[in-house]
C-alpha cells in the first residue's frame, strides 16, 4: 500500500466515508439537544444547520461535563441563546467547583427535571455512550418519548460488539 505522500496521478485511492445518520430531521417537533463532553461537536453541526436553514423550531441544548473547562465553547451557545429566540442553553456539571451557580448532576437528569413529558419532542443525544443509553432508556420508559424520536451518536470504542458491551454495562440490573 502506498502512503499518501507517494501517490501519483492515476493511482487508485480507497476512501471510507462515515456511516452515521446523525443529522437534523425535517419535522415540526421541538428539539432537545443532549451533549456530554466532546459530544458537542456533532450537536454544534446540527445547530449550525438549523441556523443556516432559517429554523424557528424551539431547540434547547443541555451540555454536560465534569468541570467548567470541559465545556470548551460555552460562549458560543450562550451567544446563540442571546440572539436566537428559538434557542436556549443549559450547562450541567457533575463535578462543579464551589463557585458554580449553574445546574449540577447528570445532564440527562437535568432534561428529566425540566421536561416530565417528552412525547412531543425530538431528542438528539451525543457523547458518552452510558449517558446516551441512560437517556434513551429513561426518556422512552418514563417520559413518553417515542423511540422513533430519539436520535443518537454515542462515542464507542471500535471493534466488534463494543457498543453492545457498553449498553449492557449501562443497563439496570
Amino acid at each position: 500500500m502506498k502512503t499518501l505522500s507517494k501517490l501519483s496521478t492515476g493511482d487508485a485511492l480507497r476512501v471510507e466515508s462515515p456511516f452515521g445518520d446523525f443529522y437534523l430531521r425535517a419535522t415540526t417537533r421541538p428539539i432537545i439537544l443532549l451533549a456530554s463532553g466532546t459530544g458537542f461537536a456533532p450537536i454544534k453541526s446540527i445547530i449550525e444547520t438549523a441556523i443556516l436553514a432559517g429554523n424557528h423550531r424551539p431547540m434547547h441544548l443541555y451540555w454536560g461535563a465534569r468541570k467548567r473547562e470541559d465545556i470548551y465553547f460555552a460562549d458560543l451557545p450562550a451567544r446563540w441563546a442571546q440572539r436566537l429566540p428559538w434557542f436556549s442553553f443549559t450547562s450541567v456539571l457533575s463535578e462543579p467547583p464551589q463557585s458554580w451557580t449553574g445546574r449540577t448532576g447528570l445532564v440527562h437528569n437535568a432534561v428529566q427535571e425540566d421536561h416530565t413529558d417528552l412525547s412531543a419532542f425530538d431528542v438528539y443525544a451525543c457523547g458518552n455512550p452510558m449517558m446516551v443509553s441512560a437517556a434513551q432508556r429513561e426518556f422512552t420508559a418514563s417520559h413518553g418519548l417515542p423511540e422513533a424520536h430519539f436520535f443518537a451518536d454515542a462515542f464507542v470504542a471500535s471493534g466488534s460488539g463494543a457498543f453492545d458491551e457498553l449498553q449492557q454495562a449501562a443497563a439496570p440490573s
